[in-house]
Order: C-alpha cells, then structure tokens, then sequence
C-alpha cells in the first residue's frame, strides 16, 4: 500500500468511527425515531410539486451522473483524479443512503442520515483535495516547488482563521423540527432531529478545530513545503466544515418549512455533480483512454 493509500485508508477509518459512537452516545442506542406522533402540516399543491421534482427527477438524475463519473475515473492513475473518484463514490454511497431514508424509511433512521450526512462531508473534503492535486499536476515541473512552499504558506495563515470559524456552528443554537405531510396523498415525514442537528453543528466543527490546530503545528515544525499529508488533512477539515456551514444555511432559511430544505440540497447536489462532470469533460483531453471510460466519452476533435 503506497503512501496516499494509507493516509486515506487511515482518515476513512478515523471518520467512519464517529459514526457508531455518535449514534448511541446521542440517541441512547435508538437507530430509528418514532414519527407516529408528530404533528401534521398541510402542503399546498405547488410545494408538493416541488417534493416530487427533487426525490423522483432531480435525484435520480444527478446520481446516475454521479456514476457516470464514476466509471470515467476508474483506472485513471493521476492521484487528483483518483481522489476525485472516492470522492463521488462517497458521495454516491451518501445519496444512497438518503434514497433509503427517503423511499422507504420516510425520515425514520438515523442511521440512513447519518451516513449520507457522513458521505457528503467526506466528498467535499475528497473533491477539495483532488481539486489542489488538479491544479498541482498542471502546474509546470520547475514551479511545483514553488507551488508547494505557497500553498504550505497560505495554509499556514489561513488555519487559525479556520479553527475559529469553527466556533459559529458551535455556539449556534439547535434548531430541531419534525412533522408529517402527505405529498399528492402519500404520508411522509421531515424531520431535523435533535441527533442531526448536534452531529452538524457540534461533532464536525469540533472535528474540523482539532484537524486545524494538528495540521497547523505540523506545518509550523514541519517541511518547507506542503506535503500531501497536510493536504488530507486540511481538505478533510474543510469538508467537514463545510459540510456544517452548508447545513446550518438551509436549515436557517427553511427552519419552518423543510419542504425548501430539501429541494435546495437536491439542486445543489445536482450542481455540484455536474460541475464535477462538467471539469472532467473540459479537461477530457488529460484523462487516460481506458476501456470503461471509451465507451462513453466522446473524443475531442482536433
């Protein structure tokens, strides 16, 4: 296993470990809540229109997008495109999770949510870092160094404002609602548990500000450029972040009606899928012609 392997592997293994601790330190070992006794809110026809066009078109959509990427980059052997790659397959994973929760368990598990929240904040971080190793590879050999001593010096600068921007979410109150609907006569439910709210606005920042503080005294002690070490961990407290900030701003504007929550994160995610597609098919030209990714990409005409 080479070295980026066993970092990722290493960050997959810490993050993923909240996870269980998390659930049943929070909820008292429930996995799932009980909707049956909460209150009932009517919909108007407009608002359940926008429900349907975000769980059944956009969706799906940006999901089969997201596969597609997918299968583009397997095989490439470029480390940003390779890390872009488990990016979207955590993110993929996320969504599908979310699907679980939606079609079937109609906001019940925890678990569900929990692990799509976990699946986005880990692509945020994955697209973050692949996105530093992009621009790292088409930066011209004699000025990678250079590169890298500015990069290590930004990330020098910029941490302690990070870690305390970690103290907005912390400090922000928990704004938690649920309540149950029917969308053209189909019972479902949304909900902001309490477990949710402490997980976005508690666990990640605090996460995030022990990241930073780390990474920073590393740096301060460490090389004279930015090693690709710093880098995953600066790119997974970002995403964990940002993560939190992203759901904090739904979550403010459409505290009372999440009908909007929901359509919005579902919009976003197809721009986020499809701004990932859309630089892969810019930068076509740069990817490696394996078997799986001839069978749709089309060649760029010269």
């Amino acid at each position: 296993m080479n070295r980026f392997q066993t970092i990722l592997l290493l960050t997959l293994i810490l993050l993923t470990g909240l996870i269980p601790v998390t659930i049943y330190t929070l909820e008292g070992n429930s996995l799932t809540r009980d909707i049956a006794s909460l209150p009932t809110r009517e919909m108007p026809l407009y608002e359940q229109a926008a429900q349907a066009l975000a769980g059944l078109v956009i969706k799906p959509i940006y999901m089969m997008l997201c596969l597609a990427v997918i299968v583009a980059l397997i095989g490439q052997t470029r480390p940003a495109l390779t890390v872009l790659m488990w990016g979207q397959v955590a993110f993929l994973v996320g969504e599908i999770f979310c699907a679980i929760n939606f079609y079937i368990y109609r906001h019940e598990s925890l678990v569900s949510e929990y692990l799509h929240s976990f699946g986005m904040a880990l692509a945020f971080g994955l697209t973050l870092l692949a996105l530093i190793e992009w621009v790292e590879m088409l930066t011209n050999a004699q000025r990678k160094p250079l590169f890298l001593k500015e990069i290590r010096a930004f990330t020098l600068f910029a941490l302690p404002i990070f870690a305390v921007l970690t103290f907005i979410p912390l400090l922000a109150p928990l704004q938690t609602d649920a309540y149950t609907t029917t969308i053209f006569n189909i019972s479902y439910s949304y909900a902001r548990f309490e477990a949710y709210e402490i997980y976005e606005r508690r666990v990640l920042p605090a996460l995030s500000m022990i990241i930073f503080i780390v990474t920073f005294f590393y740096l301060l002690n460490g090389p004279s450029v930015m090693p690709f070490r710093a880098k995953a961990m600066l790119c997974a407290g970002l995403g964990a972040l940002g993560f939190a900030y992203f759901r904090i701003a739904l979550n403010a504007i459409f505290a009372e009606n999440l009908v909007w929550f929901e359509f919005w994160e579902e919009a976003t995610e197809l721009m986020f899928v499809g701004g990932v597609a859309f630089a892969l098919w810019r930068f076509r030209f740069l990817l490696k012609k394996t078997p799986l990714l001839s069978m749709f990409l089309v060649e760029k005409n010269t």
